[in-house]
């Protein structure tokens, strides 16, 4: 009966499996690459109910303490590698063109690969213009996004303009393309001066005082 205690207690488990599953609970990343230096293979000590990096950090070069209730504790020496999901282009595409779902497609890629601002979301890119020209299997970064224009430069637009105490509207002509929430220069006919409006609609601009 002892005998058969003592096995259920002491499990034969694998560092490498027990390392990775801390990673998958502990970090937010859907999949991660292990290779162990050393450390590895089938240990008949208690299966580990604390873990914890003694030296550096994740991802990169990691060591791993790995201790049992019993007071016993084993190391494991790794390299860890983390992956995201990002959204790539298809094709080279031009400054001002609109993106849509036949453009882009979702891939998994080295963390350490992901420019600032890396849009993992295809929704967040569909009916946007890019703000440069971008190569083929590009991560796309926020910052090449813009919403598309809906005021084109030489549209006529009618002006707003709105103080405390009234409203008028105008004629215009934008000067600029933009999109909605905006700034442009418009001209104004009435006045034969150049303001500056916000877009607040198909061509509506408004120009608070």
């Amino acid at each position: 009966m002892a005998a058969l205690l003592l096995t259920a207690l002491v499990a034969v488990w694998s560092p490498e499996m027990v390392v990775r599953d801390y990673i998958q609970v502990n970090y937010p990343w859907p999949e991660v690459h292990l290779q162990v230096i050393s450390g590895n293979g089938q240990q008949t000590i208690p299966y580990p109910d604390s873990i914890k990096i003694t030296s550096g950090s994740i991802p990169g070069r990691v060591t791993f303490k790995l201790s049992s209730q019993s007071g016993e504790s084993t190391y494991v020496e790794a390299n860890v590698e983390a992956f995201d999901w990002v959204i790539s282009n298809r094709r080279a595409m031009l400054k001002g063109e609109a993106i849509n779902s036949e453009d882009i497609y979702k891939t998994m890629i080295n963390i350490n690969n992901i420019p600032k601002g890396a849009i993992s979301s295809e929704t967040s890119c569909l009916g946007k213009v890019l703000t440069a020209s971008i190569g083929v299997n590009r991560p796309i970064t926020d910052n090449l996004l813009a919403n598309a224009a809906i005021v084109r430069k030489g549209d006529e637009v009618r002006i707003l303009i709105e103080t405390e105490k009234f409203k008028i509207t105008s004629r215009g002509i934008a000067k600029e393309d933009g999109s909605d929430g905006r700034y442009i220069k418009v001209f104004c006919p009435s006045t034969n001066k150049l303001i500056t409006g916000k877009i607040t609609g198909a061509h509506s601009v408004t120009v608070a005082n």
